[in-house]
């Protein structure tokens, strides 16, 4: 059994070497950033197809990188609260960043929802507009916010997204308030929104 596997993969070796033109396209989105420099090039000599999948890939290397930027925002620790869990993704345009933190047997979850297709333009401003209403109105690093009956802390933030404080310990608006107000208090929210807004 192992001498077959053995042999699968010194044949698929020879099918790399093989098709040098296969293996060239699995390296093209390998620096996704270098496509940058390719869109008016490629543009310019008429190959707009290929612009516009650089473009896509530029696009998406761009998005990674801010997602990683933002990432340095959710810190090992924030007023006593210590972070225990760290996640990031993106699929169809999303981008989500969260991370669990802990203090005194409590559990706050606090999570971006953004990206390219958060805002959804003029449709977004309403959609916050709706949200802004929908709760106890409050004000975090000097942006509107809302606190949800459920005791969900929500701050849109100026580029369309929303970060969200949440934890099955404070269920009502009070609770909420009281028992991690001293997060909401201390994260960064400020810094998050300004590199969103201004980059």
């Amino acid at each position: 059994m192992h001498k077959k596997i053995q042999e699968l993969f010194f044949s698929a070796a020879i099918l790399v070497i093989g098709i040098p033109a296969a293996f060239a396209q699995l390296e093209i989105g390998g620096d996704m950033l270098s496509n940058c420099s390719r869109i008016e090039g490629l543009r310019s000599a008429g190959n707009y197809a290929e612009a516009r999948d650089a473009a896509r890939l530029c696009l998406e290397g761009l998005e990674q990188e801010l997602e990683g930027e933002i990432g340095r925002y959710f810190l090992m620790e924030v007023a006593g609260w210590t972070r225990v869990n760290f996640e990031q993704s993106s699929a169809l345009g999303f981008s989500n960043t969260s991370a669990r933190y802990q203090k005194d047997g409590n559990t706050v979850t606090v999570s971006l929802m953004g990206g390219a297709a958060a805002g959804f333009g003029a449709l977004g401003g309403l959609a916050q507009i709706g949200l802004l209403q929908s709760g106890r109105q409050v004000r975090v690093a000097g942006l509107p916010a809302i606190v949800n009956p459920n005791g969900d802390i929500m701050v849109p933030l100026e580029d369309g997204s929303i970060l969200n404080f949440n934890s099955p310990s404070f269920n009502d608006a009070d609770s909420s308030l009281s028992g991690m107000g001293d997060l909401v208090n201390a994260f960064p929210v400020a810094d998050i929104n300004r590199t969103l807004s201004e980059g």
